[in-house]
């Protein structure tokens, strides 16, 4: 599978990254596995790392799929998510991902991010501060 994660409880960050070609069931399985981490995630941010991703075969119908997933984290106190994807196709998948789950879960607490460079761990939690993406989303793209 090709996604893995780690919790650093010194930043209060989920650090998940996904590469090669990453599908539906890859992004599940980590979402599953992260709504099920033992810490306390009140107060926790997802980084979700694409830059090493060929290609993200998520298609709309999919993204649907995945809001449950993100209701759990939310659930858990996840305030919100940061999405580093610096390749263009990839940045409009994790857009409709975003504007998907937004619209159908409801946002995270504080919202979602998109990027196109990485983030810091340790600046995670400013970087989420300075606005969330769900209010400038563009509209959801059939993938």
């Amino acid at each position: 599978m090709p996604a893995g994660y780690e919790y650093h409880l010194d930043y209060r960050v989920i650090d998940a990254a996904a590469w090669d070609h990453v599908s539906l069931v890859d992004i599940e399985t980590y979402l599953e596995e992260a709504s099920h981490l033992p810490n306390d995630l009140r107060g926790a941010v997802e980084y979700l790392d694409l830059s090493e991703s060929l290609s993200l075969q998520v298609s709309y119908v999919g993204a649907l799929q995945l809001a449950p997933w993100y209701e759990r984290l939310i659930d858990r106190g996840v305030r919100g998510s940061v999405i580093y994807a610096p390749n263009k196709e990839i940045y409009e998948v994790a857009s409709t991902i975003i504007a998907t789950c937004s619209m159908v879960g409801g946002s995270l607490p504080d919202g979602y991010r998109i990027s196109r460079t990485p983030i810091a761990l340790r600046n995670m939690h400013h970087y989420l501060d300075q606005g969330a993406v769900t209010n400038e989303l563009p509209s959801a793209r059939v993938a």
